[in-house]
């Protein structure tokens, strides 16, 4: 299987959004996951753009899943764990929310989730923490607010039961020019092993790959060879199918 992610789904990244869900599409994946955030930096409420909503109310009816992706996609509490500002400083700039003292709260996530819900017509199973930043404990946390799964850079986490499908994501970074070139290597390198060997194959796709031709180019490349013979699926139906067996060759 193959699991293409939109990340950053919000009023403001809309138009990108929507060119590349339209890429992905030419590319050949029918279903994608679209990881919405409520509040985009405290400026961007989904609930106050009905355009956003009506997009991706449509979205899921042809067959994408809608996950929440943070609540503000921004960390606005101390980090208080060396270790975790330690991450947050090598992996994002400033969006590392779920590692910030109480945005893991559950009346905080419970909230987000049902506001979402609401919008969309339909229940969302799914969270997907900004820039796979979260503290230790957060999956029980979700399972205890109703989410079904959730997923870090290595894995895919079903909590309603418990299951782990290890998963490498693919993912590019623009956000320098050497993390740019480092991802493209590391993705160049990274997809002919998935290819050979893993059951499931992971994309994360983000609205600033747009500003570079190269990753544009890159996740072309992964997203065709990972699906001449895997079939692209939302998570939650990846996590629903049978375990997989990986293919030699």
């Amino acid at each position: 299987m193959l699991i293409a992610t939109i990340h950053d789904v919000a009023p403001p990244t809309l138009a990108a959004v929507d060119q590349l869900r339209a890429a992905l599409a030419g590319w050949g994946v029918d279903a994608v996951t679209l990881l919405a955030v409520p509040d985009y930096h405290r400026r961007a409420p989904l609930a106050s753009c009905p355009r956003t909503a009506t997009w991706l109310r449509a979205a899921a009816d042809r067959g994408d899943e809608v996950a929440l992706h943070g609540v503000i996609h921004r960390q606005d509490a101390p980090v208080a764990a060396r270790r975790d500002r330690l991450r947050a400083r090598l992996f994002t700039a400033g969006e590392g929310e779920m590692l910030g003292a109480g945005a893991d709260d559950r009346a905080r996530l419970a909230a987000a989730r049902a506001q979402l819900a609401e919008l969309l017509g339909r229940d969302v199973a799914g969270f997907v923490a900004p820039a796979w930043l979260e503290r230790a404990g957060l999956g029980d946390r979700l399972a205890e607010v109703g989410f079904a799964w959730h997923e870090t850079a290595w894995v895919i986490e079903g909590l309603t039961p418990r299951r782990r499908v290890r998963a490498p994501v693919i993912g590019f970074a623009t956000r320098t020019r050497w993390r740019e070139r480092a991802a493209l290597a590391w993705a160049a390198a990274l997809t002919p092993l998935l290819a050979i060997a893993a059951p499931v194959v992971r994309v994360a796709v983000h609205p600033a790959d747009l500003t570079s031709a190269a990753v544009m180019a890159a996740l072309e490349r992964v997203v065709r060879q990972a699906s001449r013979d895997r079939r692209a699926v939302t998570t939650a139906a990846a996590l629903a199918a049978p375990a997989a067996t990986p293919r030699h060759r």
